[in-house]
């Protein structure tokens, strides 16, 4: 069972969040599968499109970045309970939450970070984003639930 799971467009390669909180990765479409780090307690993963970029959110912990398809990690933005987290299909541009929080983006690839607080503070548990990562969709607890282009606000609670 896995709490969080990503997969290249061809759906060969797949990460995935396993429910004791490691990174599993696999090349092949899930027939075989790789540990790729147990030492810290992920919560949220998302990939590009060919599954060479990854990106993950650890509980109370950082966000890590890959571009070797999980290889190796690289610590980026600061700390907080990452529990969602979104990539364009080239991986550049970023979207995760932090829960309870705010939304915060990235233009390269997790460097830097910018706090969106415009969308609100919210108890976020998804977040998506369109392909070339302009348009964002978040959800939260209470049904709140964001649609628009990273730092506009247009939010419900319906």
């Amino acid at each position: 069972q896995g709490r969080s799971i990503t997969s290249s467009s061809d759906g060969t390669k797949l990460a995935v969040v396993g429910q004791n909180r490691n990174i599993y990765t696999s090349i092949d479409s899930g027939v075989t599968w790789t540990s790729r780090d147990s030492s810290r307690a992920w919560l949220s993963i998302t990939s590009s499109s060919d599954g060479s970029r990854l990106a993950a959110g650890v509980d109370s912990g950082y966000i890590y970045t890959s571009s070797d398809s999980g290889v190796t990690w690289t610590q980026r933005a600061t700390s907080g309970k990452w529990t969602a987290i979104t990539s364009s299909s080239d991986g550049i541009k970023l979207a995760a939450a932090v829960s309870p929080g705010y939304i915060y983006n990235s233009s390269d690839s997790g460097v830097t970070w910018t706090q969106s607080t415009t969308i609100g503070y919210a108890y976020w548990n998804s977040v998506a984003s369109s392909s070339d990562g302009s348009k964002l969709l978040a959800a939260g607890d209470s049904t709140a639930i964001y649609i628009g282009s990273a730092g506009s606000k247009t939010r419900s609670s319906n």
